[in-house]
C-alpha cells in the first residue's frame, strides 16, 4: 500500500513570534546525531512504497547541505520511491544557497515551499522573521535559475498593524512572480508563543476578526482573478499544481512521520513521536521506536475526521466514496444535520456530494461540530 512520508526537521535560526511548532534555534551541535536518528527510524519502515515526500520543520534548509543530502539519500535507500510523484521541502529566505539548491536538485526534490509571510519588511520584523523582502527575492530567483518549476510561497494575514493596503501589496507582488502555489494563513496567536506573551502584556492587540475575514475574502477574489484557484481553505494553486502531499492528508490517507514530534497514521491508528529531541535521539541509539503515544480511532472518529478534512477542500465529500470507505450513506447518518446546514446556507450539494459554501468556510468550525456523534 502506498503512503506519504513526512520528515520533521526541528532546527531553525530563530523562533518566530507566532511559531508553536516543535523547533529549536541554536542547536546546531545536535544536527549530526539527529540525522543518524532519522536514518535509524527510517529503517523501521524499510520497504514502504511512497507516493509523496514532504520535509518540514523548523527550517530544514538551515542545516548543512551534507546533512540534508544524507537524509534524502536515506529516504531513497529505505523506501520504494519508484512511484513517488512529489518531493517537497520547506525553506526560508536566506537558507537557499547555491550549494543547498544543487543538493536538493541532485537528490530529487522537485517542489520548494518558501516562507515569505509578508512583502512588507516592517511586518516581517513584527513577526520575528530573520529575513527581509530582498532576501526572499534573491532566494526565489536563485531557485528559478536552478530549474525549480514548482514553488509555493507561504503568506500570513492578520499581522498586528497590518492594513488591507499592505496585504493587497503583498498579494500583488507575490503574484507578479508567478509561483505555482500560494498558501495564505490567518494569524493565530497560540499559547506559549512570543505573540501570546506580547498579547498578555498589552504590547500587541488581538487580530480584528472582521479585518481578518475581509483580508481572506480579498485574497480569494484577487488570487482567483490571477489564476490561482482555491482548492483548500488556505491553499491556492495554478491548475494542476495543487500540493499532492497535503491532499493525502485532506483525503485522510495513510502517512508515515519520522522525526521528533512527527505523527503517523495507518488508517485506524495514529501514533506520535516524542517531541524531546534528546530523548528522540537516545531512544533510536538504543534501537527503540521513539513513539510517545498512540490512539486507535473508532469508526465514528474515522468518519468524522474524513468529513471535516475533505470539507476543507473545494471537492468536499463524495457520497459514493464515503459509502465505499465506510459502508454507510452520509445522508442517512447525518440527515438532520445536513438539512440544518443546508438551510443555514453553510453547505451545498448536487446529489453526488456536499461542500462548504463561502459562508460555510467562514463558519467552518460550526459546520464540523455537527458531525461529532
Amino acid at each position: 500500500m502506498e503512503c506519504s512520508l513526512y520528515v520533521h526537521i526541528p532546527f531553525c535560526i530563530k523562533k518566530c513570534h507566532y511559531c508553536d511548532f516543535v523547533s529549536f534555534p541554536g542547536m546546531e551541535d545536535m544536527q549530526e546525531d539527529y540525522v543518524k536518528a532519522l536514518l535509524a527510524e527510517m529503517e523501521m519502515y524499510r520497504g514502504r512504497t511512497l507516493r509523496t515526500v514532504y520535509i518540514g520543520g523548523g527550517t530544514p534548509t538551515c542545516m548543512d547541505p551534507t546533512f540534508v543530502s544524507r537524509i534524502l539519500e536515506g529516504i531513497g535507500l529505505c523506501f520504494d520511491t519508484s512511484r513517488c510523484v512529489e518531493a517537497s521541502i520547506e525553506a526560508n529566505p536566506g537558507t537557499l544557497s547555491e550549494e543547498m539548491l544543487i543538493c536538493l536538485k541532485e537528490r530529487g526534490i522537485k517542489r520548494l515551499s518558501i516562507g515569505l509571510q509578508s512583502w512588507d519588511n516592517s511586518e516581517l520584523k513584527v513577526l520575528g522573521r530573520v529575513h527581509d523582502r530582498e532576501d526572499f527575492v534573491q532566494s526565489y530567483r536563485r531557485a528559478r535559475r536552478k530549474g525549480f518549476d514548482n514553488i509555493n510561497i507561504d503568506l500570513i494575514f492578520g499581522i498586528p498593524g497590518q492594513t488591507m493596503e499592505s496585504w493587497s501589496k503583498t498579494l500583488e507582488a507575490v503574484t507578479d512572480l508567478r509561483p505555482e502555489h500560494i498558501s495564505c494563513y490567518s494569524l493565530k496567536i497560540e499559547e506559549g508563543t512570543e505573540f501570546h506573551r506580547m498579547l498578555s502584556e498589552g504590547v500587541i492587540q488581538k487580530p480584528d476578526p472582521d479585518l481578518d475575514r475581509d483580508m481572506y475574502h480579498y485574497a480569494v477574489e484577487y488570487l482567483g482573478n490571477k489564476g490561482y484557484g482555491r482548492y483548500e481553505i488556505s491553499n491556492f494553486a495554478q491548475k494542476g499544481r495543487e500540493c499532492i502531499h497535503n491532499l493525502a492528508y485532506w483525503d485522510n490517507r495513510p502517512y508515515v512521520g519520522v522525526g521528533a514530534a512527527a505523527h503517523s497514521y495507518d488508517g485506524g491508528v495514529r501514533r506520535w513521536n516524542t517531541a524531546d529531541i534528546h530523548r528522540y535521539c537516545n531512544m533510536l541509539k538504543k534501537g527503540l521506536p521513539p513513539v510517545e503515544g498512540s490512539e486507535t480511532l473508532s469508526a465514528d472518529e474515522e468518519m468524522f475526521e474524513t468529513i471535516f478534512l475533505k470539507l476543507r477542500t473545494r471537492w468536499g465529500v463524495s457520497f459514493r466514496e464515503f459509502e465505499r470507505r465506510f459502508g454507510e450513506d452520509i445522508r442517512t447518518l447525518y440527515g438532520e444535520q445536513l438539512k440544518g446546514l443546508q438551510r443555514d446556507g453553510l453547505i451545498e450539494t448536487d446529489g453526488r456530494g456536499l461542500w462548504l459554501t463561502p459562508r460555510g468556510i467562514d463558519l467552518s468550525n460550526r459546520v464540523f461540530v455537527q458531525f461529532l456523534i
